[in-house]
């Protein structure tokens, strides 16, 4: 150990041995950092329904060991490209579902429609070219956010779509996603909310909005329409008492460029669509009412029955209980008939 220690490199080596003896063993075994440890989904519940928050975790599918009975399901922020129908083919009872921010570029048909009780989906910023056509037949279906995708290929999709719709959407918001017009959903009696800003709307009119008899607010912000058009639109918005949310940006014109305009009362007509569309949302309500007035029907059925049913248990105890009474009186009389039989026959042995 001295010539070794000795020679040209035996400072050296006395270095090495310092250095490591201060260091204890343990530091120099590997350690679980926290990347190597799974990362797991949080169970949840709000407003009593079972969820679990998978956000953040980067995943690239759908869990599959969760509680088939989840309502709730937040999957945002990860690294998911591509759903098909096992993707949730176990989770039947989600009510909402939330897959923004992911990398979503492929839905294969039938991955939503096993989910009939769907009630909102959040598909925003994903790589998505179009809605998937079968969330329109979903019966509870009522908020869809799909904003942030390039919905090139919605046009041509909703052609092939059955209408009027049957999902009864009420919240539906498409901003940023390089649309030229209002796409054609056919009749949305319930739809009150409406975004379409960040989109160019270069070829939007009026009688677009038609179809929607119910809306209460549209987003318009950050689009590029016309002077012409968005004086139109304007108009429009006014008559029906739509609320402009934001207002309407590259709005303002000078009145020359204004002069070449339609006509803005002719051009702002409704289309045949807002009659049909007041004509169905006048059955729903009828049939909400004829439903609510045959519930009420029921329950005062019911009530009256509640009643009678108590009036007959109070009549049977009466009953019952004056019968005992009577049975009572009855084995008194026997009793007192046969103690005055026995003592006329002891009166007669003794006159005897």
């Amino acid at each position: 150990m001295k010539d070794i220690l000795g020679a040209p490199w035996g400072p050296i080596l006395r270095w090495l041995l310092l250095v490591f003896s201060a260091v204890p063993l343990g530091a120099l075994t590997p350690r679980t950092t926290d990347l190597d440890i799974p990362k797991r989904c949080n169970l949840e519940r709000v407003f009593k329904r079972i969820g679990y928050n998978c956000a953040k975790l980067d995943l690239k599918e759908i869990p599959q060991n969760l509680k088939s009975s989840m309502e709730i399901l937040d999957a945002s922020y990860n690294r998911i490209r591509d759903l098909n129908p096992s993707s949730l083919g176990r989770y039947t009872d989600i009510q909402y579902l939330y897959l923004a921010e992911n990398m979503i570029q492929t839905i294969e048909p039938g991955t939503f429609a096993i989910l009939r009780n769907l009630e909102a989906i959040d598909l925003s910023y994903n790589a998505l070219t179009t809605i998937p056509v079968e969330l329109f037949d979903l019966p509870h279906l009522r908020n869809l956010y799909i904003y942030s995708n390039n919905l090139y290929d919605l046009r041509a999709d909703l052609e092939s779509v059955e209408k009027p719709i049957k999902a009864p959407l009420q919240l539906l918001n498409i901003a940023d996603c390089r649309l030229g017009s209002l796409p054609d959903f056919g009749i949305l009696p319930d739809l009150w909310h409406l975004n379409l800003s960040s989109n160019p709307l270069q070829q939007i009119q009026p009688q677009q909005f038609s179809p929607l008899c119910n809306i209460k607010t549209v987003d318009l912000n950050n689009t590029k329409m016309s002077p012409c058009t968005c004086q139109q639109m304007t108009f429009y918005m006014r008559r029906r008492s739509i609320a402009i949310k934001n207002g309407i940006s590259n709005c303002d014109s000078s009145a020359e460029e204004l002069i070449y305009c339609p006509d803005v009362v002719n051009s702002t007509r409704d289309a045949s669509e807002f009659d049909e569309c007041n004509a169905v949302r006048e059955t729903k309500v009828l049939n909400e009412k004829a439903t609510s007035s045959w519930i009420i029907v029921a329950l005062s059925i019911l009530a009256c029955l509640v009643v009678i049913v108590v009036l007959l248990c109070v009549c049977h105890r009466r009953n019952s209980k004056s019968s005992k009474e009577s049975q009572k009186i009855t084995l008194s009389d026997v009793k007192e008939s046969e103690e005055n039989g026995n003592r006329d026959t002891l009166l007669s042995y003794e006159k005897t």
